[in-house]
Parts: structure tokens; C-alpha cells; sequence
């Protein structure tokens, strides 16, 4: 059985503040070794359950963040940022998907909560006119192929999110927050032992997994903070302006219109108002 694991960081066991994911800020070292741990205790759980190859694609920031010193040996790992499919590369032909280090979508109190890019660009992303997280669009890449979301890892509104949208879903939850920069979290030990065992269970049920699949036509709609940012992404075809700040397109293949999010985001620019 292959597993396939998208490797965010804000999720990660402890990580509450964004000096703790952004490299070269102090606690950035300290945090990679706990994203590095998260990721192991998920492979190590579902090699329990007979899993034999593992894929982790790195997902967070610049793509390259996990210690591969520290990654278990039994797992490859896709690290880097210019990846066609962002957090969901190489994906195709897995039996399963994990999200581990995965947080709440962008307008939520969960643990630094944003939608692919900071909320001083992006405040709300919409996917068929309801609100959408990373996991979310990344779910529907992955179940449009067939491809089941088996582990999700993060914290308490993260979990929430995946129960309530992915049939059967085994869920850890590492922290509860208490704000978007607070959080009650478990120590590493705990929440190591959580991510096992709902890896272990997840590859154990992974028959009775239900692939998370929308229908077409696929729209996307994305709110920006600024007009000015809104206005910096006005180049693909089929890309219309909502209003000042939201532009939204529509596609029935739902891989151009994922790609097409991609791209938009890569145009946004923020403002220098915000730095």
C-alpha cells in the first residue's frame, strides 16, 4: 500500500505563533524537528497497519522545511517549491492520502488560519460558493481521482473541518486553540502517540474510505485584502473581477481550475502597507 502525506507546518505539535514556521526566526529550527517527528510517527503508524511505501511532499512556506536527516528512511520526499500541484504533487496513483501539520482555512480562530497565503493577502477562498481550506481543494484533487483522505493532523477546528467533510476520516488532533496564536497543546510524546495511532487505523479501514469528490462545474473565488492585489492577478482567460477585491473563474475540469488557484496565487502581490 502506498501513502501519500502532505507535510504543512502551522498544524504541527506545539506550534502556535508564526516566528515558530517562518526560517530564520528563532524558534524555526526547533519547530522543523517537530514537523520532521509529526511526519514519522504518521509513517511509522501506517507501516503498523502494512503500509510499504510512502511518498511525503513537502508543503509549507518555501517547500523545504522537513530534515531530511531526521525523515524515516522508509519514505521519499519531494521537497521544493516550483511543483505544478503545490502541497498535492505527486500524489497520483496513492491508496491513500494523509495531511499532516494541516490548520483551519483563512477567517477562522484556528492556529494561524489562512488560505495558501497570509490573511494580509488572501481573506477568504470559496470553492462552489461555500468556504474552502487547503485541505478541502486539495481533498478534491485527490478524490476526483479516486484517492481517499485517510489522516488528517492539526488542531481542533482543522479536525473538525476533515470529520465533517471526509466519510470516515481518521482524525489527531495535537491542539486546541484558543485563539489564532494559542492554542492548548499536547506534549510531543502525546500527540506523537495520537498521530500512530490514527495513521495505523487509517490504513487499517482504508476499504471503508470514501473519496471526497464535488461535482463539476468547479469555481473558485478568492478575496483579497486590497483591490491593488485583486487588480495583480488579472491575467488568466476566463478570470472575471467580482468586485473590487474578489475575482472568481469556472471550469469543469477541476485540475485546470486547482492549477489556475495556483497560478492566481503566485501573482497576488500584497501591498506594501503590509510589509
Amino acid at each position: 500500500m502506498k501513502v501519500y502525506i502532505s507535510a504543512d507546518m502551522e498544524g504541527v505539535t506545539g506550534v502556535t505563533h508564526s516566528q515558530d514556521v517562518i526560517p530564520g526566526r528563532y524558534q524555526y529550527e526547533r519547530f522543523r524537528g517537530l514537523l520532521t517527528a509529526d511526519v514519522n510517527a504518521a509513517i511509522e503508524g501506517a507501516a503498523q497497519a502494512g503500509a510499504t511505501e510512502f511518498l511525503v511532499n513537502e508543503a509549507h512556506d518555501g517547500m523545504r522545511n522537513i530534515l531530511l536527516e531526521g525523515l524515516d528512511p522508509r519514505a521519499q520526499i519531494i521537497v521544493g517549491q516550483r511543483k505544478p500541484l503545490s502541497m498535492m504533487q505527486g500524489f497520483e496513483g496513492s491508496d491513500v492520502v494523509f495531511f499532516v501539520g494541516y490548520h483551519a482555512r483563512a477567517g477562522t480562530e484556528g492556529i494561524l488560519s489562512h488560505t495558501f497565503d497570509s490573511p494580509t493577502v488572501v481573506t477568504n477562498v470559496e470553492l462552489n460558493g461555500e468556504p474552502c481550506s487547503e485541505a478541502r481543494m486539495n481533498a478534491t484533487l485527490a478524490g476526483l481521482r479516486g484517492i481517499p483522505i485517510g489522516l488528517v493532523t492539526g488542531d481542533d477546528l482543522t479536525c473538525k473541518e476533515a470529520e465533517s467533510l471526509y466519510r470516515r476520516v481518521k482524525t489527531a488532533e495535537v491542539k486546541t486553540a484558543v485563539d489564532r496564536y494559542t492554542a492548548r497543546c499536547l506534549a510531543p510524546e502525546a500527540a506523537h502517540g495520537r498521530i500512530r495511532e490514527a495513521a495505523q487505523r487509517a490504513v487499517e479501514g482504508v476499504g471503508s474510505l470514501t473519496p471526497y469528490t464535488p461535482g463539476a462545474p468547479y469555481s473558485f473565488t478568492v478575496e483579497f485584502a486590497t483591490a491593488s492585489t485583486a487588480a495583480s492577478v488579472l491575467y488568466f482567460p476566463g478570470l472575471e473581477r467580482v468586485d473590487d477585491r474578489r475575482v472568481s473563474w469556472t471550469h469543469e475540469d477541476y485540475t485546470v481550475a486547482f492549477k489556475m488557484f495556483v497560478g492566481v496565487m503566485r501573482l497576488a502581490r500584497s501591498d506594501p502597507d503590509y510589509g
